[in-house]
């Protein structure tokens, strides 16, 4: 750019800055009022979203602490009465038939095999917490995708436990032994929905045609 170019862009700048201070100067009342309109608007929006955002927050405080306070009472329960519990939801699945295969004296857990309508066949496994199913969830995942279709002629496999399986120390190995053996886990948090809400996981409904493992 030529110093003709430059001088006459600085010249038309300060031509341009002089009449917008005039104007400015001389509708200085219209540009407060339309400066306090602004500002006022933005804090009351920011008001707005953190009250919203703290009402979301207690909401789920209270939500989390009653499903809490669920789970304490199937955590206090004998196994024989979490795997009456689980045939129970089983059976409001409207599945087609639900068995149930006892422990044999193991401590795998109780096994069903829920014939959806359609045909589709799972296996679920109902494995109370007995304070090791946490550290050893690799584990439980594993033993019944290995019996998914050799012992059980299934086409998936569902693992329901009152232990929390998705924390963040073996949240990633569980599921991805999941994936890869396809099975499906219901762990707390999942469980105490459906008890609280009586809607099942979307994957056991009987118009599913495919059961995919579980996400944290």
């Amino acid at each position: 750019m030529s110093v003709i170019a430059r001088a006459g862009a600085v010249l038309a700048a300060l031509i341009l800055g002089y009449f917008a201070i005039g104007f400015i100067a001389e509708h200085w009342a219209w540009f407060v009022a339309g400066t306090i309109l602004l500002c006022g608007t933005a804090v009351a929006t920011w008001v707005l979203l953190r009250s919203r955002g703290r009402s979301r927050d207690a909401t789920e405080r209270a939500l989390h602490a009653e499903r809490e306070a669920l789970m304490k009472s199937v955590d206090d329960m004998q196994v024989p009465m979490f795997d009456a519990m689980i045939g129970r939801l089983l059976v409001g699945l409207d599945a087609k038939r639900v068995k149930k295969f006892g422990h044999r004296s193991n401590t795998l857990g109780c096994n069903f095999v829920v014939t959806l309508h359609g045909g589709r066949r799972i296996v679920v496994r109902a494995k109370k917490d007995d304070r090791t199913v946490k550290r050893e969830g690799a584990r439980h995942i594993q033993l019944l995708g290995g019996e998914i279709q050799p012992r059980w002629s299934c086409d998936a496999g569902v693992l329901i436990t009152n232990a929390n399986l998705h924390g963040i120390r073996h949240a990633a190995r569980n599921q991805a032994t999941a994936a890869q053996l396809g099975v499906f886990v219901i762990d707390r948090r999942r469980l105490a929905e459906w008890l609280d809400t009586g809607e099942p996981p979307a994957a056991l409904l009987p118009a599913t045609k495919e059961l995919s493992p579980a996400r944290s």
